[in-house]
């Protein structure tokens, strides 16, 4: 019984977290939801209290799996310049990789304006680039390193989902790692 439950629960998210990345959380509804994953509106009161329950356990999901990515390839580097190349070829691999939860964070970004119940992703960049700007390595401060590494890593990826980049993958990661760090440090 506890097995299915789990199954349902998990089904519940990920259905969530596909209509919210191509609809947005106002316009996906519970009902939506139900539909979609084959079980009633109560069904879903059973595992979550509210939309806003279920964003906020796919919100700590994705964010826990991003930041260990973060945090591993800050700590495999050997220098500061690697550990910022092998963090932005990590942003990178989970944007193209896991593309509905890249998109879940960035509409989580643009449209919840309350300070969120888990820490970000953003903030293990900002803490790496914080470090960076105290060794006097960074070019600018680390705010504005921070807004130039998601802004152009968030571009690249909505250009590359709209097929406006005719680049492989491959190609188009080292040639944004050469910008960045160019522009960083």
């Amino acid at each position: 019984m506890g097995e299915k439950r789990s199954e349902t629960k998990d089904k519940i998210l990920e259905v969530s977290l596909k209509l919210f990345s191509k609809r947005g959380f106002r316009e996906t509804t519970i009902k939506d939801i139900a539909r979609e994953v084959g079980i009633t509106e109560g069904a879903i009161y059973r595992h979550f209290k509210s939309k806003d329950e279920i964003i906020t356990e796919l919100l700590k999901r994705i964010t826990r799996e991003l930041k260990e990515k973060l945090i591993e390839s800050i700590e495999r580097g050997d220098s500061d310049k690697e550990r910022l190349e092998l963090l932005l070829e990590s942003l990178m691999n989970y944007a193209f990789q896991r593309s509905e939860s890249f998109r879940f964070l960035n509409l989580y970004h643009l449209l919840k304006d309350t300070k969120p119940e888990v820490e970000l992703p953003g903030e293990i960049i900002l803490k790496f680039l914080n470090s960076l700007y105290l060794k006097g390595k960074l070019k600018t401060y680390p705010e504005i390193a921070l807004a130039v590494i998601t802004g152009t890593i968030e571009r690249i990826f909505i250009f590359r989902e709209k097929k406006l980049l005719p680049y492989k993958d491959k190609e188009l990661k080292e040639e944004v790692k050469k910008v960045i760090i160019g522009l960083l440090i």
